[in-house]
């Protein structure tokens, strides 16, 4: 698979029927702490070769993907929107410069209902973003979660549970990756690409997939999913895509050892 289109805030790659663009919500930073070890003490200094630094601290990019298709046009989640960092929340300009916008967006499904994954859903006056949107689907595990959100509250009346194995759109398919939260979800595309939400943080989880995120509300669980699903990936020949990991989300990993490597997607001949 090989990027078809590409710009600043976007990249789109083929997979079959469908497309998959991915969208640049913008970048920050996080405090080095929040890499943990498995018993949940931060790392060392030494032990932070290989992250992916900016000036000092954790870079952190944000991601959402949209999938378009013969079954519609699904968003997989929709950024930090203006609840969270500053120079977040361009969703909308990454539509816009990929010939898109949120009119076109007729589902949305999410891997989690951490800020930076469900604020996007509504605007700055409390409207819905994506207002052709009819479902909205949140795993089951977190669905009181999404309705605790104020600014989620004009999405009620869309909102869908969500199960392992189903399928917000065709060729779209629902898989549990619990512990980053209880009901945090990955998605596998034409069963052949995984996007896989917050599985991975950093550059270093992939070189040391047993370190873990400080806002992972189970280190272990998450750890076991995040094993799990790496190894399937790579088995399978699964492509991969990441909410944080580095441009532009999306690639292949390979086992290295105890470790992986990630290999980004290229705009090739």
């Amino acid at each position: 698979m090989r990027i078809v289109r590409e710009g600043r805030l976007f990249c789109e790659v083929e997979l079959g029927a469908l497309s998959v663009i991915m969208l640049s919500d913008g970048e920050t930073v996080m405090a080095l702490d929040c890499l943990r070890r498995p018993d949940g003490t931060t790392l060392a200094e030494a032990e932070l070769a290989g992250a992916d630094l900016k000036d000092g601290k954790l870079r952190l990019p944000v991601r959402a993907f949209l999938v378009r298709g013969p079954g519609g046009c699904l968003l997989i989640d929709a950024g930090a929107g203006d609840a969270w960092h500053k120079g977040l929340g361009q969703i909308g300009a990454a539509m816009a410069e990929a010939g898109t916008g949120p009119q076109e967006v007729t589902a949305i499904a999410l891997t989690h209902t951490h800020i930076d994954h469900v604020s996007g859903l509504a605007d700055r006056d409390g409207g819905l973003a994506f207002p052709n949107a009819e479902r909205v689907y949140v795993a089951t595990e977190e669905i009181m979660a999404f309705r605790a959100i104020p600014r989620m509250i004009p999405l009620h009346a869309r909102l869908l549970p969500l199960e392992q194995g189903d399928g917000p759109i065709f060729g779209v398919t629902a898989i549990n990756a619990p512990g980053h939260s209880p009901g945090h979800m990955a998605y596998l595309v034409e069963g052949r690409l995984l996007i896989w939400g917050d599985l991975v943080h950093n550059a270093l989880q992939l070189a040391r997939p047993e370190i873990g995120w400080k806002y992972d509300e189970d280190l272990a669980r998450a750890r076991a999913s995040r094993l799990a699903l790496m190894e399937q990936a790579v088995e399978a020949g699964w492509l991969v895509a990441g909410a944080h990991l580095p441009g532009p989300g999306i690639g292949r990993i390979d086992r290295v050892g105890e470790a992986y490597a990630y290999h980004p997607v290229t705009r090739g001949p």
